[in-house]
């Protein structure tokens, strides 16, 4: 069960958390990851290798004070930014295989609350993010304890978004095609790692264009009877630029990383997971510290 459950939320871990600026001072459209970066956490590549129906409950509280320019410098402007957010994930795991692999699918559902302050002014905005789809996630088992997994989110362009202010959206879509590899010894090493390649359409609204990006997220730990400790951490490379208009925005590509603890307890019929990553580099956006506690429940197996 405790292998089942550590697995309940799938490495296809989509938007979860947006964090919104100021246009201009971050990359991406409005300073808004299509991809809110370290929300995987313990999760990454994890999958329940038997069917059945998974949910994961997260809770994030992401907090920045700063914004930083291409070579890595904090800008001299007053910001600050505080995020909370719960998102439901639910995972189906499907019965058979298909070319060897178990198939899954997801549902991401993010309700978020946002608070911005730029040089003394305030801005407040709660509501639904971007709903991600998974329709198809494949998982091959290496070995007992080892598996690779590879998959396509879709952040869809819903949500609560405005084009004059910071949003909990993004306003357009996101194709994402992931990749990754779990190895789990119940007794010993537990470690994964994640890879997202994120490949963004053009806003409809505004015809502004973000420009594509690679996040990779990784967990590594060890297993001391329903206790897991280890770290996480998250990397942010956007290696495309932004245009809008016809017009390339050059230097304004955002990068950053981020790294901390994590804690995993197996309750049995459910197990919990709190993490904190600490934001130790960014370039045109913001170090940002990411506080979550995840709730991982199986709802309905199939034996």
């Amino acid at each position: 069960m405790k292998t089942v459950l550590s697995r309940a939320g799938t490495a296809a871990g989509c938007v979860m958390l947006s964090l919104a600026g100021v246009q201009g001072a971050h990359a991406f459209e409005g300073g808004v990851s299509p991809f809110p970066v370290g929300s995987t956490g313990d999760y990454a590549a994890g999958l329940p290798p038997i069917p059945g129906l998974f949910v994961l409950q997260q809770f994030h509280y992401n907090s920045s004070s700063g914004l930083y320019d291409n070579q890595g410098n904090k800008r001299p402007i007053p910001f600050k930014l505080d995020a909370t957010s719960s998102t439901t994930r639910l995972l189906a795991a499907y019965p058979g295989k298909f070319l060897g692999a178990q198939l899954y699918s997801q549902l991401v559902l993010p309700v978020v609350s946002l608070h911005t302050e730029v040089a003394g002014h305030g801005e407040r905005h709660s509501g639904l993010a971007n709903v991600t789809v998974s329709p198809l996630v494949m998982r091959w088992a290496l070995s007992e304890q080892t598996s690779v997994m590879g998959g396509l989110d879709l952040a869809l362009s819903n949500g609560s978004y405005s084009p004059t202010r910071p949003s909990v959206s993004t306003g357009y879509t996101s194709i994402q095609p992931v990749f990754g590899v779990r190895h789990t010894d119940p007794k010993g090493l537990d470690i994964g790692w994640i890879n997202r390649l994120m490949v963004n359409r053009e806003n409809s609204t505004t015809h502004y264009r973000s420009g594509s990006g690679y996040v990779g997220e990784f967990t590594a730990g060890w297993n001391l009877g329903p206790w897991k400790m280890g770290v996480v951490g998250s990397y942010l490379n956007q290696f495309s630029d932004d245009r809008q208009g016809g017009a390339t925005i050059q230097g304004n590509r955002a990068r950053s990383f981020a790294l901390g603890p994590s804690l995993n307890y197996d309750a049995g019929r459910f197990s919990v997971n709190v993490s904190y990553q600490r934001g130790l580099y960014a370039a045109n956006t913001t170090k940002n510290n990411v506080l979550g506690v995840g709730v991982a429940v199986p709802l309905w197996i199939l034996q």
